[in-house]
């Protein structure tokens, strides 16, 4: 049933031109919120490797001056340092979210590549036919009064043949 429902939408979503350009538009809108969502914490995260950079010197000069044992230097700044660290690699992880959110458009061109192909098809392989649908549908959601809501995969569509 849930296979016939998943047909159902994307042909007569096919089907209507306008339905299937609100879709990629959807799917388009949503990929360009997460870019936002992505770029705005990458601002955050460097303006928090900025601040480790200031706390370091207050650190430093706190230690030189007295206001602090060496040890207890060294334990403010290993932590910081740890801390640091796990900024930076969160930094690089949102630069890669970034640059792969750069081929959108490339993306929105296979997802529709899949779409069409996938209701064109009658795969009869159960097991290429669930890969085939995780690959394309990100969620299901199904409410109690039975209707089926479908949030399709912009970001992983299969690669095309």
């Amino acid at each position: 049933m849930l296979l016939q429902t998943v047909k159902d939408d994307l042909k007569s979503l096919i089907k209507d031109t306008v339905k299937i350009e609100k879709l990629y538009g959807i799917a388009e809108e949503k990929a360009m919120a997460v870019q936002s969502h992505v770029q705005k914490e990458l601002k955050r995260v460097e303006k928090q490797l900025g601040e480790f950079d200031i706390r370091f010197d207050k650190l430093l000069n706190l230690h030189i001056e007295g206001g602090m044992t060496t040890e207890m230097f060294k334990h403010h700044n290993e932590r910081n340092a740890h801390q640091q660290q796990e900024l930076m690699n969160k930094k690089a992880n949102l630069i890669l979210a970034i640059e792969e959110g750069k081929n959108l458009a490339e993306r929105k061109e296979a997802f529709r590549k899949e779409v069409e192909r996938f209701t064109d098809l009658d795969i009869s392989d159960e097991q290429v036919l669930k890969q085939f649908l995780q690959r394309l549908i990100q969620t299901i959601e199904v409410f109690e009064d039975g209707k089926i809501k479908i949030n399709y995969n912009l970001s992983n569509p299969l690669p095309s043949n």
